[in-house]
């Protein structure tokens, strides 16, 4: 039996504090509810991140009142946007969303501190080096926590309500038992990352977020505060123990591979320690229950190459907190409310999350996607930024219409693979196929494998070439009933 050294009552817990439990925190506190997160970290802290905010997120931390902290930092204001392939280039300028058309890419420890300053300026606890050991049921129902302090002692919280926002390993979710997912798909690309000194500090280039792609790998490029920039490259996950045992080595091989991203990067200076991880299985798991919530990856997670998390983790746990905190003495509502928050974060992110899936996977450089990066170069609207503005869906954008003038455009071209071109719009128009029926025809916590989805994926995941561990019992009830619907 645990012993308890202290006995605390508190609206909300929320296990986690970086950018979907600071949200999620500050929706509740904002409504006078007692909110308290704890997470084993000391804020500033690293996390793997893909770290970018596109407008649409910038928008996010704006909505949650964080961005004149975010913006302290003096992070650069990226106004445009840019992919190119094997020369194949669009630039476009951003939209604006919600008054914001700039993107900014700062490092988690600077975005994560001013997220959870927010959060304590809002009136909410968030208390660091504090780990969740142990959910409490009451008939049924979460009723409390156990969580231990940096100093050893147990503290019991009882609680109206238990959030996990405690990314995709999250504790709550294996306590309570939601961990494994109702759907997923395996990845094929893993990410490796530096931060490093710009070498083109004060030119144009620090206003663009860009991705480079040449052979089978995507190199993502993004300035950062103090002449700094990130860049990520996302190949295939088998060579993830490649740069862990050679980083200098694989810097050298990719700028080698990608001349684009050598006229980017080359002659960069002081760079940091690699990051990396092989294991981006994307998912959804279930992702409320009696008691309890799910926010940010713990409860969906798409592969990071779209850059799509940061602002569906702030989004989606501020209105966690705001559909909640109203209701929050009334055990039926809360769970309706908190049911109906996870079914509008699984309808806007499931386009998104299929994007994710057809962007893992390994392939060279499609004369297709040559085509569309020539057309929609210049364009304004700025098509393809929507994409990633989440202002008009992928499979909206590069529809089956588009799509065909492309690929037909592509077999035009002296030499062209016909056969390989062929193939891969037939294998786009599957993909399409499923995305515009799910859209059409949602299905609340479907466990149907579609066109984009890898579903041999391993659970717990893991970075391809290193040794396996035995998944759980699979504990997790898939419940297609309807929720009700959720206001803004």
């Amino acid at each position: 039996m645990t012993t308890i050294d202290r006995h605390e009552t508190a609206d909300v817990v929320i296990a986690g504090g970086r950018c979907a439990g600071s949200a999620t925190a500050i929706g509740f506190a904002r409504a006078g509810r007692r909110a308290i997160a704890v997470d084993r970290a000391r804020f500033p802290s690293d996390t793997l991140s893909t770290h970018v905010n596109f407008p649409s997120a910038v928008a996010e931390l704006q909505a949650v009142g964080a961005l004149d902290r975010v913006l302290a930092y003096d992070p650069p204001r990226c106004t445009h946007g840019m992919v190119e392939a094997d020369g194949a280039r669009c630039l476009q300028r951003f939209a604006s969303v919600d008054g914001i058309d700039y993107g900014i890419c700062l490092p988690r420890p600077q975005l994560d501190m001013a997220l959870v300053e927010t959060a304590r300026e809002a009136g909410a606890e968030v208390r660091e080096r504090t780990s969740l050991e142990e959910v409490l049921w009451t008939g049924g129902r979460v009723s409390g926590v156990v969580v231990k302090e940096s100093g050893g002692e147990r503290v019991q919280i009882d609680c109206k309500l238990l959030v996990g926002a405690d990314g995709r390993r999250s504790t709550v979710a294996r306590l309570v038992g939601a961990e494994r997912p109702y759907r997923g798909s395996r990845n094929e690309r893993g990410c490796a990352f530096w931060y490093m000194d710009d070498p083109k500090a004060g030119t144009e280039w620090r206003e663009r977020l860009i991705q480079l792609r040449s052979g089978d790998t995507h190199a993502l490029i993004f300035p950062c505060p103090d002449d700094r920039v990130l860049c990520l490259f996302m190949g295939p996950a088998v060579d993830i123990p490649r740069f862990r045992a050679d980083p200098d080595g694989m810097w050298e091989a990719m700028l080698d591979a990608n001349p684009a991203v050598r006229e980017r990067l080359g002659g960069a200076t002081n760079l940091t320690k690699l990051r990396s991880t092989g294991d981006n299985v994307a998912f959804f798991r279930r992702s409320s229950g009696p008691g309890w919530a799910l926010a940010g990856d713990a409860g969906h997670f798409k592969d990071p190459i779209i850059g799509q998390g940061i602002r569906d983790a702030v989004r989606f746990g501020r209105l966690l907190g705001e559909a909640c905190a109203p209701v929050l003495d009334d055990p039926a509502a809360v769970d309706a409310a908190a049911r109906a928050v996870e079914a509008r974060r699984d309808k806007e992110c499931n386009a998104s999350y299929h994007w994710g899936n057809r962007e893992s996977r390994v392939f060279g450089v499609s004369p297709i996607i040559q085509e569309a990066l020539v057309d929609l170069d210049g364009q304004d609207p700025p098509l393809l930024l929507h994409m990633f503005d989440r202002i008009q869906t992928p499979h909206a954008v590069l529809n089956p219409i588009r799509g065909g003038k492309y690929a037909l455009r592509a077999l035009r071209r002296p030499g062209a693979d016909r056969g390989a071109i062929v193939r891969e719009a037939l294998t786009e128009l599957r993909i399409d196929k499923d995305v515009w029926r799910e859209q059409l025809r949602p299905r609340f916590r479907s466990g149907r494998v579609t066109a984009s989805e890898r579903a041999d994926y391993q659970w717990p995941p893991r970075t391809p070439g290193t040794k396996a561990v035995e998944p759980p019992a699979d504990v997790a009830v898939a419940d297609s009933a309807e929720p009700a619907a959720v206001t803004a």
